[in-house]
């Protein structure tokens, strides 16, 4: 929450979802008035046939209002990067929570000395691997009767 004061010195709690709003609307109030400005320009010049009275209207209606529409965008620009800054933090926190758990639980499950806990803790213990996790048995699995051929292909033979 956001803290605002109304000239009387104690800060009162402003939603975040109003100063959004509120961020938001800023940017398109200054490029709606950008518009205006540029609507006015045109209407000032479409009636005039001279160049030089054309001028001031594109002077002051033209540029003034092309400058009002890029700083209107530009803020609209700079909330959604603040949107975005924020969600990123957020999301950088849940993941530091989630690692921290994720270490508590990995560690739980062992005592001081390395062995595990009382019993009815989990803990991970690693498969041993087999002939038939071997994608290759390699020497090891000829003495144990594999072919050293990749698991899953059989015998030469005709094939069907």
């Amino acid at each position: 929450m956001d803290e605002q004061t109304a000239g009387t010195g104690n800060p009162r709690p402003t939603s975040r979802l109003v100063v959004d709003v509120v961020r938001a609307l800023r940017g398109w109030v200054v490029a709606a008035a950008g518009g205006v400005l540029l609507l006015g320009c045109y209407l000032g010049v479409s009636k005039e046939s001279d160049v030089a009275l054309q001028l001031p209207y594109v002077v002051s209606g033209g540029f003034g209002g092309l400058a009002l529409v890029l700083i209107g965008s530009a803020l609209l620009v700079a909330d959604r990067f603040d949107a975005a800054r924020v969600a990123q933090a957020r999301t950088v926190g849940q993941v530091d929570d989630l690692h921290s758990l994720i270490i508590a639980a990995a560690t739980s499950g062992l005592g001081t000395d390395g062995d595990p806990a009382a019993p009815g803790t989990a803990s991970y213990q690693q498969p041993q691997p087999t002939a038939q996790h071997n994608a290759y048995a390699g020497a090891s699995g000829a003495a144990q009767g594999n072919s050293g051929r990749p698991a899953g292909f059989g015998a030469p033979g005709p094939r069907a």
